[in-house]
């Protein structure tokens, strides 16, 4: 997937909203007060006498709406042109939560880059390209953050990436290379997943309506967004693994090799499939479970790499490459796992 979609996109055009400092205030009555931004005001056409709703938030800030008024969702678009990272900035751009999405440019766009755009949009769960004209292209959103569920794109996209984890693996054991190459042919739904969870995420943080309805705080929006980051780089670590298999075909391991690699393997897929439940349903035992298989696990990957310092260069090699791309995924495993207790505790009963 395109790296750095967060970057900062100064070429693209969209307005920032300025902050508001006030100064507290002791009225006559014993009461606080602080006046409201115009600006504010008069955006929204509050009259003078009128009820403002104030609702205390998770983390201590205040939610001011006009009674009987929903927030104004974000309906924005935003005008690209003639970028020179035209992708990442359709990805950029999606992830922030524009709806609209333009592409300009001063000559007419090559084939390949229109190839390239297609295949991006392709991947952006609810966008499509609505025109198409040599020098332009428009870009539709149509994605209901309130229609689609954190928690159900979180699960299946752990699904995803434990079936890639699992295909790529099996793919070393028995040198199939069909294995590899349908693990492959997964990373890019993973992606789009991805993708969808973290646009559903900045809306819901931006809109506070939106995270009461999908029944999630703010703070457990980021353990969201941060778990979706970790199960997006296990799946491209998937990937590498089913990527060495296909250019190391008939490459033979010694079955000393296998034998670890085969319960290093094992763990590795039941504690991905048991972080990501216990992350879910914040059951705390079932995530303490998964951070005591730690130690059995360092215990075989000393093995390994021990193991691997008598064998050929080409197995060595290719071995270590895979074995340290499994580390890492037991590493992100790891570390949802480790989101879990803190969650759990802190949620009030």
């Amino acid at each position: 997937m395109p790296k750095n979609v967060f970057s900062r996109l100064s070429h693209l055009n969209w307005e920032i909203m300025p902050s508001h400092k006030r100064v507290l205030q002791l009225t006559g009555g014993g009461s606080y007060a602080i006046t409201l931004p115009k600006s504010w005001v008069k955006r929204l056409d509050i009259a003078e006498g009128a009820t403002l709703n104030v609702e205390v938030l998770e983390d201590g800030s205040l939610l001011i709406t006009p009674e009987g008024r929903q927030l104004a969702r974000d309906t924005s678009e935003i005008v690209i042109e003639d970028s020179p990272v035209v992708v990442r900035d359709i990805v950029g751009s999606y992830l922030m939560g524009f709806n609209i999405i333009k592409l300009k440019s001063s000559k007419p766009f090559k084939s390949e880059t229109i190839n390239e755009i297609r295949k991006c949009v392709r991947r952006l769960a609810g966008a499509e390209i609505i025109e198409e004209l040599p020098n332009s292209m428009e870009i539709q959103i149509l994605l209901d953050p309130e229609a689609v569920t954190p928690d159900k794109v979180l699960r299946r996209m752990g699904s995803l990436v434990n079936s890639m984890v699992s295909d790529s693996l099996a793919s070393v054991m028995n040198s199939d290379l069909n294995l590899a190459e349908k693990s492959l042919q997964r990373d890019e739904e993973v992606d789009r997943h991805y993708f969808t969870l973290v646009r559903i995420v900045r809306f819901a943080i931006r809109d506070p309506e939106i995270a009461k309805k999908i029944g999630l705080s703010p703070l457990r929006l980021m353990d969201f967004r941060l778990v979706a980051k970790f199960l997006e780089d296990s799946g491209d670590h998937a990937a590498s693994v089913s990527m060495e298999v296909l250019k190391n075909k008939g490459l033979q391991i010694p079955e000393n090799l296998l034998s670890i690699f085969k319960q290093l393997g094992d763990i590795v897929t039941k504690v991905g499939i048991e972080s990501i439940e216990a992350f879910l349903s914040e059951d705390v035992s079932l995530a303490l479970k998964v951070l005591e298989k730690r130690n059995e696990y360092s215990k075989l990957y000393e093995m390994m790499l021990s193991s691997l310092s008598y064998t050929p260069d080409n197995i060595r090699n290719y071995m270590t490459k895979i074995v340290l791309n499994i580390e890492r995924i037991n590493e992100n495993n790891i570390d949802i796992a480790e989101l879990t207790a803190p969650i759990t505790i802190r949620s009030p009963q």
